[in-house]
């Protein structure tokens, strides 16, 4: 598969009285056409700023300090403005988290649909309109015909979830960046929608970088898995990869996170014990090492990245041994 977008050691910091938040800290990964990719990790672990931060949808204080964003060769973070604009909501889509702020009150929900149409598709006014029915129907709103001239406020937050799912998928972008886009949802709309995204990667060929907390989530539609943790990747592999044999002890603590149904047998949960790190000061190596049970005086230097194999990379001193082993077992 080609290409589609290149991030390269994409740093983002907000500025506040207290000093520079590092929230991400040199973040590098590819997405080809067609793929959909998950990110999962705590919350503050620099998921969502990584994926504003590919938009330059970052908020007055914070600042894009560093690193490149490039969709087919086009770096975005150095793009004037007025071109980045045609970029948003057409080639590059985005589900913000919380739908309640995305949307605009005044409006009526087929206003704001249509309007996107108009200026991406260049749709008549009644074609818009069509459009617009036809989308909210396909993320499963009842009565669309009449939900289209109703405002925000006359909906769930599930049901403004799916209007913003409708809108950013009604361009067809190249890229989808989804951001926790099944949050509100139950699970019946939950399914359809994570099989309307994955319908739309085989179909069109877009790409899915989903953002999201549910593992179960990641292991039904993803193919490649980015496992973040204090402003940085830990661990990135392919599902299978991170699920059957991980390599961080970040990845396996959140995997043993997991509630797991097993007849005929009750397993305690296993919580990470401690917090994430303070970003104010964030640590030189490796930032998860107060919480790691299997830390050692190495791990105040931060380790390169290794491959176990092709493809799974991970951010720790042990990957880092166990390679060293394998490699004096050949010779």
């Amino acid at each position: 598969m080609t290409e589609l977008l290149s991030v390269d050691q994409l740093r983002t910091s907000f500025f506040t009285r207290d000093g520079e938040v590092q929230a991400v800290r040199g973040v590098s990964f590819s997405i080809k056409e067609g793929e959909l990719i998950g990110i999962v990790g705590e919350s503050g672990s620099g998921k969502s700023v990584t994926a504003k931060s590919l938009l330059r949808l970052i908020p007055p204080s914070g600042q894009i300090v560093g690193g490149q964003s490039k969709l087919r060769g086009v770096d975005l973070l150095s793009l004037p403005e007025e071109k980045l604009r045609k970029v948003r909501g057409h080639q590059v889509a985005m589900i913000f988290q919380d739908p309640m702020t995305s949307l605009n009150p005044v409006l009526t929900v087929g206003a704001q649909l249509t309007e996107v149409l108009r200026r991406h598709q260049k749709l008549s006014r009644r074609h818009a309109r069509q459009e617009a029915i036809e989308w909210l129907r396909q993320v499963g709103i009842p009565s669309p015909e009449i939900r289209i001239d109703q405002y925000p406020h006359e909906f769930s937050g599930g049901m403004r979830q799916r209007v913003m799912i409708a809108m950013a998928l009604s361009c067809k972008p190249d890229l989808l960046v989804a951001d926790e886009p099944t949050t509100a949802l139950d699970v019946t709309i939950q399914a359809q929608i994570l099989a309307l995204l994955t319908n739309l990667c085989k179909t069109t060929g877009t790409s899915v970088l989903l953002i999201t907390h549910d593992l179960g989530v990641v292991a039904q539609v993803c193919s490649r898995v980015i496992v973040m943790y204090g402003g940085l990747i830990m661990e990135e592999g392919t599902v299978e990869d991170i699920f059957s044999a991980p390599q961080h002890p970040y990845t396996k603590g959140l995997l043993r996170s997991i509630p797991r149904m097993r007849e005929g047998r009750r397993e305690r949960l296993v919580p990470i014990e401690g917090s994430p790190p303070n970003l104010l000061n964030p640590p030189s190596g490796c930032p998860f090492m107060e919480r790691c049970p299997q830390a050692s005086s190495e791990c105040l230097i931060l380790p390169p990245y290794v491959e176990s194999k092709p493809g799974h990379r991970s951010l720790c001193w042990l990957t880092v041994a166990r390679k060293s082993e394998r490699q004096e077992g050949l010779q």
